[in-house]
């Protein structure tokens, strides 16, 4: 599993590394180490699932959207997970971020910028550590941690995702050729790429400013494909199916 923590975690090859617990017995000294490694252990397990089974990016809302005056963006709420596997909660609709178009944007895109979710953690609720000797004031230090988020402004646009199948001669007459899965499967497990950051859409930013819901364009954001869009997928398919047999 993946045991690095945060920046650390594309590190290794692959992002696997075999997991490390604690080991309980009766007199252990437990510290902060003890408890960090336990944190880390369940943290760990999540994201390398989330990453290499669910898959990044949207699972739900995080739509886009304009203010009344068409020259401010705000992100509504939503849930969504990045490319290291981590869930990012957004519990309310964001504050506002003005469009502009960026001065370093590079030469023939500036007139377009997309907006990317990316992992953020904020040390809060500072507490005193009781360490102090008697009557003197003692140094404090954070006692939660929130899982938060950064919207980050990049010039360009999202890039397309691909939308031809991977898995070739998949399917025949007799049915699926396992042999194929197999194969798939066995080529290795991705790597964690360096940006986990998840494009949530493009924006044509006008000369003036002010834009349209047409400028904004979320098409290409990468989605979760949960059980229930699998499940309407099928659906789907199937009635496709019986609607091609009907017409014969």
């Amino acid at each position: 599993m993946a045991q690095q923590h945060h920046d650390d975690l594309g590190q290794a090859t692959g992002g696997l590394q075999t997991p490390v617990r604690n080991h309980y017995f009766y007199g252990k000294l437990l510290d902060t180490r003890h408890f960090t490694l336990e944190q880390d252990y369940f943290n760990g397990k999540r994201w390398l699932l989330n990453r290499l089974v669910t898959g990044f990016g949207v699972v739900c809302g995080l739509d886009l959207a304009l203010t009344d005056e068409r020259d401010q963006i705000y992100l509504q709420p939503g849930l969504a997970i990045d490319k290291w596997g981590r869930e990012i909660i957004v519990p309310a609709p964001s504050k506002p971020i003005r469009l502009e178009r960026l001065p370093d944007a590079p030469e023939g895109e500036e007139e377009w910028i997309y907006l990317c979710l990316a992992y953020h953690e904020c040390e809060s609720d500072p507490a005193p550590m009781l360490t102090a000797e008697c009557n003197e004031a003692g140094p404090c230090a954070a006692d939660t941690i929130r899982e938060r988020y950064k919207i980050l402004v990049r010039p360009g646009r999202v890039p397309e995702p691909p939308h031809e199948c991977s898995l070739h001669n998949i399917l025949t007459s007799q049915g699926i050729r396992f042999e194929e899965l197999a194969r798939w499967v066995t080529r290795g497990c991705d790597s964690p790429p360096a940006d986990p950051c998840i494009p949530l859409g493009d924006i044509f930013i006008p000369e003036n400013g002010i834009c349209h819901s047409e400028d904004i364009h979320t098409e290409n954001r990468p989605i979760v494909y949960s059980n229930d869009l699998l499940y309407e997928l099928i659906l789907a398919l199937a009635g496709e199916l019986m609607h091609s047999r009907r017409g014969k």
